[in-house]
């Protein structure tokens, strides 16, 4: 695995062509299908609300986890927590083998009249979907209807303690919220106007939908601090 990761670094099509968070690795162009475990992200619409208050759906959010995207992912080293390839070439969901394709409008509505797919992705999702199809789904290894339709199939990953519910409107620690979720997750915070605020929570699954809790290093976006979290409710 090693020197199949050592001659991806070589062919990639561009390291670091988009701003990268710290530690982190995007092998963009590298080919589909090669990763070691993914990720199912979720994002708290209220966080996300908080943050974006004029983005659709922010009227009326809800207190619900929205699927953000599945994102394959290689392991971390000691160098870098974040390891992964983006909109790769040679995916069987691409016309062309050897380019970064486009979510077709035909596959975007398909995946959209998925039984239950509108009930967990925000409002207007058309946006969020070729986004995630072009940057994760290209490197996923499936058609481009199959990506969205494991938003689905997978939604079932996504599990909590319920007292969860609880903290709605309150603060707690970060052990305290580590202690509601299994431990294939991993967690990003976000700071606004001097308050952390949970913003996203990731279940890291292996390629049989399993948890995958062999890489404890993960860490995707901004690290959660061992100070109160808080998280908002509508």
């Amino acid at each position: 695995m090693k020197r199949l990761y050592a001659s991806m670094a070589l062919s990639v099509i561009s390291l670091c062509a988009h701003a990268l968070d710290q530690g982190e690795e995007s092998l963009e162009g590298a080919p589909s299908a090669q990763f070691d475990y993914r990720a199912y992200a979720v994002t708290w619409q209220p966080t996300f609300c908080l943050l974006n208050p004029t983005t659709a759906g922010c009227d009326k959010p809800k207190n619900v986890f929205n699927t953000h995207g599945i994102w394959p992912y290689y392991k971390s080293t000691d160098q870098s927590a974040n390891r992964h390839p983006s909109f790769c070439t040679k995916s069987v969901g691409c016309d062309q083998a050897g380019a970064v394709c486009e979510l077709t409008d035909k596959d975007q509505k398909q995946a959209q009249a998925y039984p239950d797919f509108s009930e967990m992705v925000t409002e207007s999702p058309e946006s969020l979907m070729k986004h995630e199809w072009k940057k994760h789904g290209t490197c996923y290894g499936t058609s481009q209807i199959q990506y969205f339709e494991d938003f689905v199939n997978l939604r079932s990953v996504v599990k909590y303690n319920q007292a969860f519910n609880q903290y709605q409107g309150k603060s707690l620690g970060l052990d305290n919220l580590k202690s509601l979720f299994p431990a294939n997750t991993s967690f990003r915070c976000a700071n606004h106007k001097g308050k952390q605020y949970l913003f996203e929570v990731f279940f890291l699954i292996d390629r049989q939908g399993q948890p995958y809790t062999e890489d404890r290093n993960l860490q995707i976006g901004e690290k959660c601090q061992s100070k109160e979290i808080h998280i908002p409710m509508v």
